[in-house]
């Protein structure tokens, strides 16, 4: 009897035991898969800190509900050692495997700030960008390299929050030109390359399709070519900004403003000579006046064979119009733009 009592216990002790184990698994599970995030949460885990540490921060945080099954679940799938440090941000509903996936991987969120460089700015135009960033003072950019305008290849840039400077910002920029001018520049000569870039540049600002460009440079071919003044307000518009700019610096002035060169005069500019006003001068302008593309680059090494050696834009800038003589040149601004 007492053989059989003792057996019974066994058994019921079993029974109990096999049913606490179901419920913790259960429990566990539900924690598991259970998210006590109601809204997005941010949570750092500083360098060298261990999966017990993170867990007692998640849990801190409101990220999970408890450590112990975090820490648990982190050490069955084999990640307890592969939790990454970094600054986290947590989605609504984030369960812990989701969790310990995106620490393993190392899905921390970047810090870093991203600009975009469009083609056709100058210097004064990045200066605006990077100081919206937050990254420099205004004027900072572009009171220090205006003397190097066509240098900053346009794209898009990852800097970091701190410890970047005007220089660093400024030579990442740099670096990429050279790397994207590697090809054409084992072709072309240093002399060539620039004034490439300066006709690329002048290309950014007249025109928006690859064909129209090759046309402008076409155009640009030709008026060279027969001697002919070039006429583009773009680089008599941005002659005004370095002259303002240079004003403004020899003037010592604490806060160079912005300068946009759509809001220049140029009909009054055009009868001031100075460097840029090819209205007067012959030539090219003496260096780029914004930052050219590929693509812009591409159309002045191939420009259009025409025999055009006028264009312009229509008021809503929607089509460039191109003519051979004078006669017609003026036959089109009326037609287009009334004058």
């Amino acid at each position: 009897m007492k053989i059989a009592n003792y057996e019974l216990r066994i058994r019921n002790w079993k029974t109990i035991a096999a049913t606490a184990a179901i419920v913790l698994v259960v429990w566990a599970v539900v924690i598991i898969l259970q998210s006590p995030l109601e809204k997005e949460t941010e949570v750092i885990i500083g360098d060298g800190v261990g999966v017990y540490a993170i867990a007692d921060i998640l849990e801190k945080e409101g990220v999970i509900a408890n450590k112990f099954v975090f820490t648990v679940y982190a050490l069955a799938t084999g990640n307890e050692r592969k939790l990454q440090a970094g600054r986290y941000i947590f989605e609504p509903g984030a369960t812990i495997p989701v969790i310990v996936y995106s620490m393993a991987k190392g899905l921390a969120a970047s810090d870093d700030i991203v600009v975009t460089i469009p083609e056709g700015f100058n210097v004064f135009d990045i200066d605006k960008r990077l100081t919206s960033a937050g990254l420099i003072y205004e004027g900072e950019f572009s009171n220090k390299y205006y003397r190097n305008e066509g240098q900053f290849f346009p794209d898009t840039y990852r800097f970091k929050k701190e410890g970047e400077s005007v220089d660093t910002i400024a030579g990442k920029m740099r670096d990429h030109l050279s790397l994207k001018l590697k090809d054409f520049s084992l072709s072309l000569s240093e002399s060539i390359l620039y004034d490439t870039i300066i006709r690329a540049s002048i290309l950014e600002k007249e025109a928006r399709s690859y064909d129209d460009m090759r046309l402008v440079a076409g155009v640009i071919k030709n008026r060279l070519e027969k001697g002919m003044l070039l006429q583009i307000d773009a680089a008599v518009s941005y002659g005004a900004c370095i002259k303002k700019l240079e004003s403004e610096i020899m003037s010592h002035k604490l806060r160079i403003t912005y300068c946009d060169v759509s809001q220049v005069s140029v009909g009054t500019e055009i009868k001031i000579d100075g460097p840029y006003n090819i209205y007067m001068r012959t030539g090219l302008p003496p260096g780029p006046i914004a930052s050219p593309g590929i693509t812009a680059i591409k159309a002045v090494l191939d420009p259009a064979e025409t025999d055009f050696l006028y264009y312009l834009s229509t008021r809503d800038g929607s089509r460039i119009i191109f003519s051979k003589t004078a006669a017609e040149h003026e036959t089109n601004r009326r037609k287009y733009l009334g004058i």
